[in-house]
């Protein structure tokens, strides 16, 4: 796979072609952009000024390649435009169907939903989630995500929301000190080489302790972990980062294919929370899915809540947590921190 980062331009033609190649050299993943991960080589311009990196994320031995990368580091740096690296977001593709993030096109946006205590309605994290903003409004995550189709971009999407979210619990803290955030990062994007240094790294630019931050684990695209993927999850919940998965229904499932990932928690889809109001067989169902995660040791945050009934149905069942457009909304940050510090809804 071959991934970079971009703003209103693509890597040059030559620079793709050095990417391919690295590639077919190598068969290992190669992402240009401004964050170091896994095994990288500095892009130098100008002046000696460093325009970013050319990071190397699967490989068994990266060790060897540092020849190669050495050298199309170099190039990369002789030919590439310094505009294009040293404005570099995390997210637009070097080659792809996403689209650029430019002014014209539209640019990635991150808006955020407020996950409650449900009995006393008070806000304990908050969960950044994608959007993409155009002239025409701004766009649900529908309308794009397809286009986040490989391992480079869609881990450069989580760098993007968890700088965002780390951001809004700095501007935050002073006023919430107990706020947490959620980021979502899926399988398939878990990098072998990295993942943990760059989740440190935002942590330490931010001053986030890692127990403020959890990352929700998606399941959107087929993926198989690698002994090295295994081993990056493992770090972060050393550090203390708190891993849940996003579907409690397949969650025993996905835990058994992480095994020595502590896992904190899950979500409980809304499918599940619709049911609530459905019927009596329909209720059983979702108390007997609450149960087995109990049982489980896992926390677990309903999605999806929209009525008053839902919410003290869950509440009787044992769940502690919930989200949902009984609370609020997902919206920009600027609006969100207008309410957060009063309990939104609770009738306990």
């Amino acid at each position: 796979m071959i991934g970079g980062h971009s703003t209103n331009s693509s890597l040059s033609r030559v620079s793709r072609y050095l990417l391919e190649y690295l590639h077919t050299e190598t068969n290992a993943t190669w992402i240009v952009g401004s964050t170091p991960l896994g095994a990288s080589f500095p892009i130098v311009g100008p002046r000696n000024h460093e325009l970013g990196y050319l990071s190397m994320t699967s490989t068994d031995d990266p060790s060897r390649f540092n020849g190669i990368g050495t050298a199309v580091a170099a190039a990369l740096g002789a030919i590439g435009s310094a505009e294009l690296l040293q404005h570099a977001t995390p997210v637009a593709p070097v080659a792809g169907s996403a689209p650029d993030d430019d002014p014209a096109g539209g640019r990635l946006i991150a808006y955020f939903q407020p996950i409650v205590a449900l009995r006393t309605g008070d806000v304990v994290a908050i969960e950044a989630l994608a959007r993409w903003q155009t002239a025409e409004g701004v766009l649900a995550p529908s309308t794009f995500i397809d286009s986040f189709n490989n391992g480079p971009l869609m881990l450069g999407l989580f760098d993007r929301m968890l700088e965002a979210a780390l951001q809004f619990l700095a501007d935050h803290r002073h006023r919430m000190p107990d706020l947490s955030a959620t980021v979502n990062l899926e399988h398939a994007a878990i990098a072998e080489y990295g993942l943990r240094d760059l989740v440190s790294r935002r942590l330490g630019e931010f001053g986030i302790k890692a127990d403020s931050l959890t990352i929700e684990l998606n399941e959107r695209l087929a993926y198989e972990h690698t002994a090295g993927t295994l081993g990056q999850l493992r770090q972060l919940a050393d550090m203390g980062v708190n891993l849940v998965v996003d579907d409690m229904s397949t969650s025993f499932d996905a835990i058994r294919r992480m095994p020595g990932v502590p896992i904190a928690g899950a979500k409980l889809d809304r499918r599940y929370v619709n049911q609530l109001t459905a019927g009596d067989h329909e209720m059983s169902v979702v108390r007997g899915v609450l149960e087995r995660a109990a049982a489980a040791g896992i926390e677990v945050i309903a999605e999806g809540v929209e009525t008053q009934a839902q919410c003290d149905q869950l509440v009787r069942f044992g769940c502690n947590f919930g989200q949902g457009y009984l609370f609020a909304v997902a919206q920009p940050a600027s609006s969100l921190a207008s309410v957060l510090e009063a309990p939104l809804v609770s009738s306990w």
